[in-house]
C-alpha cells in the first residue's frame, strides 16, 4: 500500500473515532441534561388530580383555596411535560424559583385579604377590640395591683395566662395537640365587652371565660363568648397545659389592619423550626350586635399564616405566664428568640425545601412543639 494511501486511511480512522467520541459525549450530555433532577416548584389548580402529576417525592405542600404549591424534584423531561399540562398554573426550577416567589406572594396575600373578608375579622377592630396601649396597661394595673402579683410575674398581662386553671386543665386532658385545641377554640364566639360585660374594656381570666360567659344573661347565644384577648389568653393557656413549652408560644398585643380597618388586637404566635408564625384566635363565628344574630364566618387552619402574611401593623408586647417582652421599650425577661419577628415562611421554604426533610404544611399536622 502506498504511503499516501496509508496516511489517508489513518486520517479517516482518526476522524471516525473522533466523531464516535463526540457522539458518545453528546449522548451522555443529552441524557445527563434530561435525566438529572433539580428542585421544581409547581403551582397546581387545586381542582385537578394533581397528585398523579408530581414527578418526585413531595417535599413541601402549601395549600390555598384555589391552588396548591408543591415542592419536589424532577428532570428536564418532567419539567417540559408539566409546563404544557393544563393543571399547572405556574412552574419553576432552579434559580427561576426566586422569580416565582414574588408572584406567589401576591397570590397568597390576595387570598388572605379575601379570607379576612369572609371571616369578617374587621368586626374585632370596629368594636374597639383592644384599648389604646397606654389605657389598657393602666386599666390592668388598676385591676391587678403589683403587690398581688406572684413571684416571677413582671407584668399584669401575664396574670391572664393560667395553664393551671381547672377548666383549662380539663380541655388540655380532653384534647391533644395544637390542631385539636385550635379546632375547639373555633367554637368560641366573638362578642364585644360592651355587650357581654357592659364595659368598653374588661379582661376575664380563662377560668371565668370558659365557665361563666355562656351563662350570662347578656349572652343571647348561651355559648362560650368574648373578644380577642380572652380567646388568645385561653388558647395559649390550654396549649401550655397540654405540654407546649412556654418559650415557644406567646400572646401578641398590637395593631392590625383587617380589610382596611386598623385597630388594637390580641393574637397568638408559635415558634417552630427557629421561626415564629401567627395564629388568629378569633377565627370562629361572631355575634352581629346590629342584626342580633350569630354569623358563620367560616374558619382557617391554625397554620394558615405560615405562608399568608399576617396583617399586623405594629407590635406592642409579647407575653405568657412565664415570659414578657415589651417591644416598645425593649425590656422584659423573655428568651432571646422572642425578639424575632414573625412573617411568611414562603421565601425560605421554597428556596430550601430540597434540603429539608419531607413535610406537609396543612392543618392536619401536629408539629412537635412539646418539651
Amino acid at each position: 500500500m502506498k504511503k499516501a494511501t496509508k496516511k489517508a486511511l489513518k486520517k479517516t480512522i482518526i476522524f471516525i473515532l473522533t466523531i464516535i467520541i463526540l457522539l458518545a459525549l453528546a449522548t451522555s450530555l443529552y441524557f445527563t441534561y434530561y435525566n438529572s433532577t433539580d428542585p421544581i416548584v409547581i403551582k397546581f389548580d387545586k381542582d385537578c388530580e394533581w397528585e398523579s402529576l408530581v414527578p418526585g417525592e413531595l417535599k413541601l405542600t402549601i395549600e390555598n383555596d384555589e391552588f396548591i404549591i408543591i415542592g419536589t424534584d424532577g428532570t428536564n423531561t418532567d419539567y417540559n411535560e408539566l409546563e404544557s399540562n393544563s393543571c399547572v398554573l405556574e412552574i419553576a426550577k432552579g434559580d427561576s424559583i426566586k422569580t416565582m416567589i414574588s408572584d406567589l406572594k401576591e397570590d397568597l396575600n390576595s387570598a388572605r385579604d379575601e379570607r379576612i373578608k369572609q371571616l369578617k375579622l374587621d368586626r374585632t377592630v370596629i368594636q374597639r377590640d383592644v384599648f389604646d396601649r397606654e389605657e389598657l396597661q393602666e386599666l390592668l394595673e388598676q385591676e391587678n395591683p403589683e403587690i398581688d402579683w406572684p413571684g416571677g410575674i413582671i407584668s399584669a398581662y401575664q396574670l391572664y395566662v393560667t395553664p393551671e386553671a381547672d377548666a383549662v386543665q380539663d380541655l388540655a386532658n380532653e384534647l391533644d395537640g395544637i390542631a385539636e385545641i385550635y379546632a375547639e377554640s373555633l367554637d368560641w364566639v366573638w362578642m364585644s365587652d360592651s355587650m357581654l360585660l357592659g364595659e368598653e374594656e374588661k379582661w376575664l381570666f380563662p377560668q371565668e371565660f370558659l365557665t361563666t360567659t355562656a351563662t350570662l344573661s347578656t349572652n343571647p347565644l348561651q355559648m362560650i363568648a368574648s373578644d380577642c384577648e380572652e380567646q388568645a389568653n385561653a388558647l395559649v393557656s390550654i396549649l401550655i397545659a397540654d405540654g407546649y413549652d412556654p418559650e415557644n408560644i406567646r400572646i401578641v398585643l398590637g395593631i392590625v389592619n383587617f380589610d382596611g380597618t386598623v385597630g388594637g388586637h390580641a393574637w397568638v404566635q408559635v415558634y417552630e423550626d427557629d421561626r415564629w408564625f401567627d395564629v388568629e384566635a378569633t377565627a370562629g363565628n361572631y355575634y352581629d350586635e346590629t342584626g342580633f344574630t350569630e354569623v358563620d364566618s367560616s374558619s382557617i387552619p391554625y397554620d394558615y399564616f405560615k405562608y399568608h402574611n399576617y396583617p399586623s401593623v405594629e407590635i406592642w408586647m409579647y407575653y405568657n405566664n412565664e415570659y414578657f417582652w415589651n417591644e416598645i421599650t425593649h425590656k422584659g425577661n423573655s428568651p432571646p428568640h422572642w425578639t424575632k419577628e414573625s412573617g411568611s415562611w414562603l421565601d425560605e421554604d421554597l428556596q430550601t425545601f430540597q434540603a429539608q426533610r419531607p413535610r406537609r404544611a396543612s392543618a392536619d399536622v401536629i408539629y412537635p412543639l412539646r418539651r
